[in-house]
């Protein structure tokens, strides 16, 4: 009879919980006057049964990457043997491991177990029964269900009785009427383990940490493409890093902002972001090119040759006369690598004369060089034909090969040769044009005066053949 009276104070007590899911044993005690808040016995009146815990536990997660594990702490009791330790739930199955084991009505031996409210996670000690202990899939779990607040799972090894028992309760679950109360204070853990076993995705998703943000990242270079020697800025920024490697030479850096560099040569540049999400890169090609050097301007007069012309020479020796201009400044001259004459004529034009040179009959080479401030060389090579005059023969009209023309009148007073000088050397050597208004006009727009237009147009006509 009491047997049946406790069970029916049971399964009364469960659905008094289903219904009312926050009040707790005392809180209902006096609506059902006292029934379930004190028993009777030969030997006086013992205490109110604990509080039942409403709220279902949640578990342990293990190995939440590659192979998530649901670990409840629990209570079996097999045999009368009463033991402990911890029941874990994977995607294919169940298994048992026992930490604290004894027998119904005997101390049990085993570890040292932690205080209410503390967090301990154990071992199964090595003197824990393995008789105890099992594991098995669901394929071979032939039944589950919850009866009179224990939980029975069928294996083919054996029938499983097992209840949720948390880790600080496990030293005073040591015989079977303690196992029938911890059952009952602690059947919505019992049911969250029913749960776990016939919805593992469900609850794995309420346990699982949420997935950490992605790590973005981004590089770019202003400009990507220098010349060599000048600068390039790198700007980066990312979120969701703890730490960014800048490659190639930098390191670490922060996590967003931009740094000035000078490469040498074409650069791939690799900012590499880590976080709780893994790994990120951008990368971002720097293009070096050569700088573009200025380059001088070299305009001869004597002998009036250009790049790789042969002139023809009547008599030894020779100067070599010309202009240079350049932008950056006066450059070097020199003629076959010795220096020349210079006469500035402004801050980027001169006049140079070269030292008489003696000429062997035929070709003779000659390479005029000027080298500027930034480096940059021009050069202007031509031959130098010497014919002697045979004594008898008569002087014939000379020929105008030291005339000057239209191009060359223009190079002068575009490189800031005064037009008087420039008058002076149409009225020595003479022209090789015939000078049409529209050249009159061209050679005024640079800055000819009428001396110079005098001079061309009183040029002699033999001259101008």
């Amino acid at each position: 009879m009491l047997s049946s009276l406790g069970g029916r104070r049971t399964c009364l007590l469960l659905v008094v919980s289903l219904l009312f899911p926050l009040l707790t044993v005392e809180a209902i005690q006096s609506p059902l006057g006292g029934v379930f808040g004190v028993s009777r016995g030969r030997k006086g009146v013992s205490p109110a049964m604990p509080p039942i815990l409403m709220e279902a536990p949640k578990p342990q997660l293990l190995n939440a990457d590659s192979n998530p594990t649901l670990r409840y702490p629990v209570s079996v009791d097999e045999n009368s043997s009463i033991s402990c330790g911890w029941f874990d739930v994977t995607r294919t199955g169940v298994s048992y491991t026992v930490v604290k084991s004894g027998k119904a009505g005997k101390p049990s031996s085993g570890a040292k177990f932690m205080p209410a409210g503390e967090a301990h996670f154990l071992a199964a000690p090595a003197a824990a029964a393995s008789s105890e202990e099992f594991q098995a899939s669901f394929n071979e779990i032939k039944g589950i269900r919850i009866e009179k607040t224990v939980l029975l799972i069928n294996t083919p090894q054996k029938k499983v009785t097992l209840i949720y028992l948390p880790q600080y309760q496990w030293g005073s679950v040591e015989k079977a009427r303690q196992f029938e109360a911890a059952a009952s204070q602690n059947m919505a853990g019992t049911m969250a383990i029913q749960n776990a076993m016939q919805n593992f995705e469900n609850v794995l998703a309420e346990v699982r940490p949420p997935a950490p943000p992605p790590v973005e990242v981004s590089l770019h270079a202003e400009p990507p493409t220098v010349e060599k020697g000048r600068p390039v800025t790198l700007v980066w920024n990312s979120s969701n890093a703890t730490s960014l490697d800048l490659e190639p030479g930098v390191g670490q850096v922060a996590a967003a902002g931009g740094m000035s560099l000078v490469p040498q040569d074409s650069t791939n540049y690799t900012l590499t972001a880590a976080g709780p999400a893994g790994k990120k890169a951008a990368s971002i090609l720097v293009t070096v090119t050569q700088p573009t050097v200025p380059l001088p301007t070299i305009v001869l007069t004597e002998p009036s040759a250009g790049e790789g012309q042969t002139v023809a020479v009547a008599s030894s020796p020779l100067t070599i006369r010309g202009v240079v201009m350049d932008t950056s400044g006066i450059p070097v001259v020199t003629v076959n690598g010795k220096s020349v004459t210079m006469r500035p004529t402004s801050a980027q034009a001169a006049q140079f004369s070269s030292d008489p040179l003696d000429l062997q009959p035929g070709e003779n080479k000659f390479e005029v060089t000027a080298v500027n401030n930034a480096h940059g060389q021009a050069k202007v090579t031509f031959i130098a034909h010497l014919t002697p005059s045979a004594p008898q023969a008569q002087p014939t009209a000379p020929g105008n090969s030291k005339g000057l023309g239209k191009a060359e009148i223009l190079s002068l007073l575009q490189g800031d040769v005064p037009s008087a000088r420039v008058a002076e050397l149409v009225k020595e050597r003479g022209i090789k044009f015939v000078p049409t208004p529209d050249d009159l006009k061209d050679i005024r727009s640079v800055g000819g005066g009428d001396d110079l237009i005098d001079a061309i147009n009183q040029a002699p006509a033999a001259a101008r053949n």
